[in-house]
């Protein structure tokens, strides 16, 4: 049986969590050596051999030296790694590196944080067999002498439209989700439209603006809830700059909602329930909500569903017994 070390140190984001835990899932007969440094995954690793690090983020490109002898010795013994948190550290086995942040590679010179993750990122690169990631614009921010695969697929599926209104959106302060543009989008909405508007928040301060306002705010929402959330609702409204997925769009697409995202790479579709708006322009995402409550009597839509390949797996074990043909068209 082919046995595989999963580092999943750095995976913070509920995105990174849920990719993990699809992982898991797909592969729960498999023998895992698991590594981390989130308790949150403590509830998902529990039938797997584990080992929780509690070396600080900034040094694990140096496990390699830090880690005690038995850990190190133990890693080595399994076929190969797969480092789940966009960096890893050197080993004798394959290696292979799951990028799951782009904003070092598309602004490594926007904050100093991002300017030594981008030099993290180049060194992990070096010494990974392949770069996976989820996208096709992701790959595209990769160097070319580095080889890549993209684990990510978007198929069509019929979804049941959503019978209820109002928007919801999910709220982060984190810059790259364009928080000050979201809330001022959100308080003229509540203007202009008879709507509720409910905001799922994640950012950590308590006194921000979107509590002194009419919005229904949700604090501390599991993902099943999240997807009950979006059903009471008929459109999701993103503002992020740049996605490594976005995965709540596609969450409230198959939840049979319609969405309003900026006009950018990381949703290069085209569909009837996507409504798409100039990024930063404020008239641009007014009227594209305004399009995505008209309507809305349509039982069922196609909607692009994002997954992650159940051959990723089997591609990474084909690599690593050097079987792979052009059957798997690595």
């Amino acid at each position: 049986m082919t046995k595989v070390v999963i580092n999943l140190c750095g995976v913070k984001s509920k995105g990174g969590v849920t990719v993990v835990n699809n992982y898991l899932e797909q592969n729960k007969t498999k023998n895992l050596y698991v590594l981390y440094d989130n308790l949150e995954f403590k509830k998902y690793i529990e039938n797997f051999d584990s080992q929780y690090i509690t070396t600080k983020r900034i040094y694990h490109p140096f496990l390699n030296l830090l880690l005690n002898k038995e850990i190190k010795e133990k890693i080595n013994s399994y076929d190969y790694v797969i480092h789940f948190g966009n960096f890893g550290f050197k080993t004798n086995i394959k290696s292979y590196t799951l990028v799951q942040n782009i904003l070092p590679l598309v602004k490594p010179f926007s904050s100093f944080r991002n300017f030594v993750l981008n030099l993290l990122y180049m060194y992990a690169f070096k010494i990974s067999d392949k770069i996976i990631v989820q996208q096709k614009h992701v790959e595209e921010l990769i160097p070319n002498q580095y080889p890549t695969k993209i684990i990510g697929s978007i198929e069509m599926k019929t979804i049941k439209q959503s019978n209820s209104h109002g928007f919801v959106t999910i709220y982060d302060e984190n810059k790259n989700k364009n928080p000050k543009f979201q809330r001022e989008l959100l308080k003229e909405i509540s203007s202009k439209y008879d709507e509720k508007i409910t905001i799922v928040n994640l950012a950590k301060n308590k006194q921000n603006e979107i509590y002194d306002s009419n919005f229904t705010v949700l604090e501390n929402i599991e993902r099943d809830e999240l997807i009950q959330i979006f059903k009471m609702h008929s459109t999701y409204i993103h503002t992020s700059e740049f996605e490594t997925v976005g995965l709540p769009i596609y969450e409230a697409l198959e939840s049979g909602l319609k969405v309003v995202v900026p006009n950018l790479d990381y949703l290069n579709l085209t569909n009837e329930n996507i409504f798409k708006y100039e990024f930063g322009n404020y008239s641009s995402a007014i009227k594209a909500c305004n399009e995505s409550i008209k309507n809305l009597e349509k039982v069922y839509c196609d909607v692009p569903e994002f997954s992650i390949c159940n051959s990723f797996f089997v591609v990474l074990l084909f690599i690593i017994f050097k079987l792979s043909k052009r059957l798997l068209k690595l």
